[in-house]
């Protein structure tokens, strides 16, 4: 059976409750050696060093986990304008035509995320958003439309 690991949260939890016992229970501080009851016993002083462990190991997880994230932003930026960069290439080998379906296959790209970058280059100007005869939805990018098709 593979070994249990907390989560960061469960850890800060831990040690928080872990360090609260002796006080809860015995009252006081263990520097003044008297509590509410008999005093403030030995063992918790283990108790308030293992919960002090557990705190700093889920404080310092969750810095972890917060810096990933804060580290994974710029790759989510980067990575759309790769695509969008795809997705113009696309639209020019194509002619300035494109569907979202053929533009995903040729770009690699999940048909969602290739759809929201096609709606936001048309949101945004460069292409236009229309409808052919036989129902599919087009975008066409008006720097890269073959002026021989159009016209004839």
């Amino acid at each position: 059976m593979g070994r249990h690991r907390k989560s960061a949260i469960g850890e800060v939890i831990t040690g928080i409750i872990m360090i609260s016992i002796p006080f809860i229970f015995f009252g006081g501080f263990p520097s003044v050696g008297m509590g509410m009851h008999m005093g403030f016993p030995f063992w918790s002083w283990l108790l308030v060093a293992l919960g002090a462990g557990s705190l700093i190991r889920g404080i310092t997880k969750l810095a972890a986990k917060s810096k990933k994230i804060i580290d994974s932003k710029p790759n989510a930026k980067k990575r759309k304008l790769e695509l969008e960069n795809k997705v113009l290439k696309a639209a020019k080998k194509a002619g300035g035509q494109v569907t979202i379906a053929r533009t995903a296959l040729f770009i690699d790209a999940p048909i969602e995320e290739t759809e929201s970058i096609l709606n936001s280059l048309a949101s945004r100007g460069h292409a236009n958003v229309e409808v052919s005869t036989e129902g599919q939805i087009l975008y066409m990018f008006p720097d890269f439309l073959d002026r021989d098709l159009i016209d004839s």
